[in-house]
């Protein structure tokens, strides 16, 4: 089935408008995944009984701090819950080595926080919605096929492949990342892992090289921060393996993908082709940055966003 395709106006140049915190509450959860603890916000709207709940997981290394809460906090406000949650070894969930970007343990992680939610009176575990940015919008596609059983996905800008990351390294950048990948599973073994930077400074190999891109995702950082600005280079050999969706028929709930035809990361073309596979998919198109969602874009993003909820819940 073919998706259906809105192409936005250009986005206006403001950040997000912040609800009053009488609107909503929130809470820390914690859920086993394999063995490991990991943390999790609960934001719940207030007067709302049992409501539908937004399961939500941010970008390539990052923490749930970075980008996600003021998301959260306007499901909220329009009477939907959102379940903001770290990966294993990432922010306050346990684990190690920290930072680690793993696709196959990170999606056991979204399964992990469904089973957790599905056990709690508070909210309607029926009406689960998988919300993902970048890495995470292609793990909640993938996590959404294989539960079944989830009301709803939503992929911001998803990363559907790994390339991203070699893209524009060259071949003689492209082989020095797959030697750090190299270093780091040997070194791990004896003295700890070798890490890489995931956006740097310009001086040193990065995740990231693009300074646009690099200057992007140091904006999602919250000031005063704890996060460590490295990851293990086992990421690149994980990465250039990935494809976050074999069988996009799989995916048999309705599907919103939002993407950037200025995204270089999540390139806009790609996430089209994906939508006409998918068998119930709503695509929108911004002219934006991958970023750009997280500001200036907002507003129109999650605009497109609770009038999709609405429509599934």
């Amino acid at each position: 089935m073919s998706a259906w395709r809105h192409r936005g106006e250009p986005p206006a140049a403001r950040g997000p408008r912040r609800p009053s915190h009488f609107e909503y509450s929130r809470v820390s959860l914690t859920f086993d995944s394999e063995g490991t603890n990991c943390a999790g916000w609960l934001y719940r709207p207030d007067g709302v009984e049992s409501p539908p709940v937004v399961v939500m997981a941010g970008e390539l290394a990052a923490e749930r701090r970075f980008g996600l809460r003021p998301c959260a906090e306007r499901l909220a406000e329009a009477g939907y819950a959102a379940f903001l949650f770290d990966y294993r070894n990432t922010g306050d969930s346990d684990g190690e080595p920290r930072n680690l970007v793993a696709p196959d343990a990170q999606v056991a992680d979204w399964h992990a926080a469904l089973s957790g939610l599905r056990e709690r009176d508070e909210v309607d575990s029926r009406s689960l919605v998988l919300w993902g940015a970048g890495l995470s919008g292609g793990y909640a596609l993938r996590a959404a096929a294989e539960d079944g059983r989830v009301a709803a996905a939503v992929a911001q800008n998803p990363m559907l492949d790994g390339t991203a990351v070699t893209r524009g390294r060259g071949v003689k950048g492209t082989l020095a990342a797959l030697a750090a990948g190299v270093r780091d599973r040997l070194q791990s073994r004896f003295f700890g892992p070798y890490r890489v930077p995931v956006i740097g400074d310009g001086s040193s190999m990065a995740v990231f090289e693009d300074p646009g891109v690099r200057a992007a995702y140091r904006e999602l950082v919250p000031p005063g921060s704890a996060w460590r600005d490295e990851t293990p280079a086992r990421l690149f050999h994980s990465l250039l393996r990935y494809r976050a969706l074999p069988d996009p028929e799989a995916v048999t709930c309705p599907t919103l993908l939002v993407s950037g035809t200025r995204d270089d990361l999540a390139p806009a073309d790609a996430v089209a082709d994906l939508a006409d596979e998918l068998p119930d998919a709503t695509l929108v198109e911004l002219p934006a940055g991958h970023f750009d969602h997280y500001d200036r874009a907002f507003e129109q993003t999650f605009g497109h966003l609770l009038s999709f909820l609405r429509t599934v819940r």
